[in-house]
């Protein structure tokens, strides 16, 4: 049996290795929170930031094995401008913690800042080793390469760092085009797009920066592409004027219906040229589709658009339009982008029939040249008749000029003599087709 000197001895020393291990845990624990402090302080803005600098130091105090702790007052220090001594404290939390790739990268960006692009370089790649998926590592280093004027050698960083998050491509598209000054060939070689998504988000660039051959040629090899990608390819080509390469990519997603191609040739441009698409309004009309088919306007108070089998011209549909009091004329009701060729003559031939039209605005059909940096109208039909009236066949006959591409068909109404410019009744249109004045 012990002595009791000796078990009060090995107690006492108990007590106090229980006490020194409190004490070692309250410290640790204190620092790691002045720590945490710390690094939530400099993800503020600039002007919420406390002085975290006292906390900081506190911490590497209470803790100086800690790379947490070094890791803060590194932090701290780059906030407070003192790049050289944030370095120090930095390298001091790498080597205590040598595979962690947020201190690499944070000491990467800090060298940066003194002109150090070599051990910038050295502390990026450490990260991309701690963490080959993470892509900010590769993205840093890339840049840096970029600024060095290792193009080829940063592009293969950058595109690494897209592949790994998909959120950096359309910067890094942005920033090939800047660099490589708009040539579409050099950006896609520094891109490489591989998947549908990243050939369609380049052909969206290439769009709207004016090379619309070498969107559509992207757009071919996407492969499949969801109809929201489609709809944004071609209103970026529309809203260039890029009329035949936007009836390209849009006549791709759709099932080819067209009113008047009597040769069976209707896929392509060939098909769409001087042709309406469903001038006999028997197919769907999806509002949230842009391009060549009809568009109704959403914001039309008084005004309300449908398909109707009630009596159609031709087929078993026609086009019906309510008014009920208070519109506004200006604008298109119902419309629809044609292309056409340049210097040319054309008819446009359409079915109308109405129903208790009262309107100090009668409606009309307009023909619009759309292809110029400001639209304007290339002929108007005659008011559409007012009261009632059983089917007419009208026709309107109109020009293309030297730089036409694409006309706009639209019902509108006449401008009023003075507002409010109420209407009330229905009308159908039916059977539109274009075709060129026979000899």
């Amino acid at each position: 049996m012990r002595h009791p000197l000796i078990r009060c001895l090995v107690a006492s020393l108990a007590l106090l290795a229980c006490l020194f291990g409190i004490r070692t845990a309250w410290r640790m624990g204190l620092a790691r929170t002045l720590s945490q402090f710390v690094a939530n302080a400099s993800s503020l803005p600039p002007q919420y930031r406390p002085n975290s600098m006292a906390a900081a130091e506190e911490a590497v105090r209470l803790a100086p094995s800690d790379p947490e702790s070094h890791y803060a007052l590194g932090i701290a220090l780059v906030d407070a401008g003192r790049a050289a001594d944030a370095v120090k404290e930095l390298e001091l939390a790498a080597r205590l913690r040598p595979r962690d790739s947020e201190i690499w990268l944070k000491l990467g960006g800090t060298r940066e800042d003194p002109g150090d692009d070599q051990g910038a370089l050295a502390a990026y790649q450490q990260a991309i080793q701690c963490a080959p998926a993470y892509a900010q590592p590769r993205w840093q280093f890339g840049n840096l390469l970029l600024r060095m004027g290792r193009t080829e050698a940063a592009f293969a960083e950058m595109r690494r760092a897209a592949e790994s998050d998909p959120v950096l491509l359309p910067a890094l598209i942005d920033l090939a085009w800047g660099v490589l000054k708009g040539d579409a060939a050099a950006v896609r070689t520094a891109v490489q797009p591989r998947s549908s998504d990243s050939r369609l988000m380049l052909a969206k660039t290439f769009a709207r920066r004016g090379k619309p051959a070498e969107a559509v040629a992207l757009f071919r090899e996407a492969g499949e592409v969801t109809a929201a990608g489609r709809r944004e390819l071609v209103t970026e080509l529309i809203t260039a004027k890029d009329f035949s390469e936007a009836y390209e990519v849009w006549s791709s997603g759709r099932d080819k219906h067209s009113s008047n191609a009597k040769d069976g040739t209707r896929d392509g441009i060939e098909g769409g040229l001087g042709t309406i698409t469903d001038g006999g309004f028997e197919g769907e009309i999806n509002l949230d589709e842009s391009g060549f088919g009809w568009q109704l306007r959403r914001d039309q108070p008084g005004v309300a658009i449908s398909r109707d089998t009630g009596q159609p011209r031709a087929g078993v549909y026609s086009l019906r339009v309510d008014w009920t009091g208070n519109s506004n004329p200006a604008g298109a009701v119902v419309s629809q982008l044609v292309l056409v060729s340049a210097s040319t003559r054309y008819q446009l031939r359409f079915a109308v029939r109405t129903e208790e039209i009262v309107t100090g605005g009668l409606p009309l059909i307009v023909v619009t040249d759309a292809s110029g940096s400001a639209p304007h109208a290339l002929a108007s039909s005659a008011p559409l008749p007012a009261g009632t009236n059983g089917w007419q066949e009208l026709t309107l006959e109109f020009g293309t000029g030297d730089t036409t591409r694409s006309v706009l068909i639209s019902l509108q109404r006449q401008s009023c003599p003075s507002g409010p410019c109420p209407i009330f009744g229905r009308l159908w249109l039916d059977t539109f087709t274009l075709e060129k004045p026979k000899q």
